[in-house]
C-alpha cells in the first residue's frame, strides 16, 4: 500500500503529480533568466530596425475592426495588463492551490502552483526569444499612430518595444497560467477542472482582443502567444505526472512489523 502522507514539496504516495525539486528549481531559474534578461536589456538586444515590418489585408482587417471599437486603445491597454498580470495569475494560482482532487495529500496545492509557475516562466522565455528573433513592428508603428494626449509613451516609435510585437507576451502568460492550472486540476481528477478550462479560455481570448484593441498586437501575435503558453500549460503538468520525467514517485520505504507468527517485512512506495 502506498503512503498517503506528504511533506511540503514532496508528494505523497497517492498524489497524481509530483516534483523533482532540483530539476524544477533549475528549470524555473533558467526560465526566469530567459524571461527577465531580454526585458531588462531590451534596448541593447532589440534590433535597430524591424525585420517583419508590413501587414497584409487579413491583419489589417482585424486591426481596423478592433482598434478603438469598444474602448480607447489606452483603456484597452490598461485592461489587458489587468487581465494578464493580475486576474489570470490570481485565478490560476488559486485554482491550482484549491483544485487538487480526491487523491491529494498535504502540500498538493503548493506543488501544483509550482508546476503552473514553471510552465509560465518557460513560456515567457520562449516568447522573449521569439520577439527578438522576429522583430515584428507593432500595429501602431506600421500605421504610424504615435501617442496621443493622455497616452504617455505607450506608443513611442523610438522605443525598442515598438519592434517586438510577435508573439504576444500577454497572451503567452494568460494561456500558460490558465491552461496550466486547468491541466493540473484535470490530471488530479478535480471536479473543478471544467471551470478552470472555461476561465482559461475566456481570460486568454479577452486578453488577446484587448491587446488588438490597444493597437499593440496583430491577430497572429495573439495566436502565437496562445500556442506557446497553452503548449507549456499542457506540457509541464504532463511532465510531472507520477513516473514521468519530472514526476518522481515517493521513495520506497522499508516496513517491518511484528506478527503473532514472527516478523514480516515489506516495502511501500510508488513505482
Amino acid at each position: 500500500m502506498a503512503p498517503a502522507n506528504a511533506d511540503g514539496l514532496n508528494a505523497g504516495g497517492t498524489d497524481r503529480l509530483a516534483l523533482d525539486i532540483p530539476a524544477d528549481a533549475a528549470v524555473i531559474a533558467l526560465g526566469g533568466i530567459g524571461s527577465l534578461v531580454p526585458q531588462v536589456f531590451k534596448s541593447q538586444l532589440a534590433p535597430a530596425q524591424c525585420r517583419w515590418c508590413g501587414a497584409d489585408a487579413v491583419y489589417r482587417f482585424f486591426h481596423d475592426a478592433l482598434v478603438g471599437a469598444i474602448v480607447s486603445r489606452n483603456t484597452a491597454n490598461t485592461l489587458s495588463n489587468a487581465t494578464a498580470f493580475v486576474l489570470v495569475p490570481a485565478t490560476a494560482l488559486t485554482g491550482a492551490i484549491v483544485a487538487t482532487g480526491p487523491h491529494a495529500t498535504e502540500g498538493a496545492g503548493l506543488r501544483a502552483a509550482v508546476i503552473v509557475v514553471e510552465g509560465g516562466v518557460v513560456a515567457m522565455a520562449l516568447t522573449q526569444i521569439a520577439k527578438l528573433s522576429f522583430a515584428r513592428a507593432r500595429p501602431y508603428l506600421v500605421y504610424e499612430h504615435p501617442s496621443q494626449p493622455g497616452e504617455g509613451s505607450l506608443y513611442d516609435f523610438s522605443d525598442p518595444d515598438a519592434r517586438l510585437s510577435f508573439p504576444s507576451g500577454h497572451n503567452t502568460i494568460a494561456a500558460a497560467l490558465g491552461v496550466g492550472a486547468a491541466m493540473t486540476a484535470t490530471l488530479q481528477e478535480s471536479p473543478a477542472a471544467p471551470w478552470l478550462w472555461g476561465a482559461a479560455g475566456v481570460l486568454t481570448v479577452s486578453t488577446g482582443l484587448l491587446r488588438m484593441m490597444a493597437e499593440k498586437h496583430w491577430l497572429t501575435d495573439d495566436l502565437a502567444g496562445t500556442l506557446i503558453g497553452g503548449g507549456c500549460g499542457v506540457l509541464f503538468p504532463l511532465l510531472h505526472r507520477r513516473g514521468s520525467l519530472l514526476g518522481r514517485g515517493a521513495p520506497v520505504t522499508p516496513v517491518v512489523s511484528a506478527t503473532p507468527g514472527g516478523v514480516s517485512a515489506g516495502v511501500v512506495g510508488s513505482f
